[in-house]
């Protein structure tokens, strides 16, 4: 028969919520950096993200140039991504992931960006489904080196000593979308965790 010893960082995983859900700061590593192209012809990035502690946060998306090559704001903001992970460019390439169901896709990724370690302020989105449901998501607010702390402009500005970050966390808030009258207004919805098709196990191919 098996024995066991007292395990406190498996203790501290006992009811802990698997995903993100709340705003604020973390520190982690990007397991899929996806290229996607939205209806409309904009192209982009979708994150899927895990904290060292182990919660994830997938579906994060950046939609970085329009269907006439114009950038948009996201552009900005993975520039800032590359900076933080020193990352010079980003080629994308095909590869396989393993889904929950243990059946693979092939996707287009950005490879450079996996497993690299990175901070990021992520900001909670309250929406109304399309069941007329409250749900959430996340924006990714402000990226920064997961080391330093040091954001973007202030690396490039060559300063040493973090000084951004802190007033970033401090005036955080969700961003409220939701309908406007909606009668779930006023409170997010208790269920935070998106359909998430890559499982823990990506069983990446690049």
């Amino acid at each position: 028969m098996r024995s066991y010893t007292a395990d406190p960082a498996a203790a501290r995983q006992a009811n802990q919520n698997n995903y993100v859900d709340q705003s604020g700061k973390y520190i982690g590593e990007f397991t899929l950096a996806e290229a996607v192209t939205s209806r409309q012809g904009t192209d982009g990035i979708e994150f899927s993200f895990k904290t060292r502690e182990g919660q994830q946060a997938n579906y994060l998306t950046l939609w970085t140039h329009n269907a006439k090559g114009e950038a948009l704001y996201g552009y900005k903001v993975l520039s800032a991504i590359m900076t933080v992970t020193g990352v010079q460019a980003l080629e994308p390439k095909q590869g396989n992931i393993k889904g929950p169901d243990g059946n693979s896709r092939q996707v287009t990724a950005f490879p450079a960006l996996h497993g690299k370690p990175v901070g990021l302020v992520l900001q909670k989105v309250l929406y109304t489904k399309s069941d007329g449901k409250d749900g959430y998501k996340f924006n990714i607010f402000a990226p920064f080196n997961a080391l330093s702390e040091l954001t973007a402009k202030e690396i490039l500005d060559g300063n040493t000593q973090p000084k951004a970050l802190g007033g970033i966390v401090a005036t955080l808030k969700d961003k409220d979308e939701r309908t406007a009258g909606h009668p779930g207004a006023g409170q997010a919805s208790a269920n935070g965790a998106p359909d998430d098709p890559f499982g823990d196990d990506l069983g990446q191919g690049f």
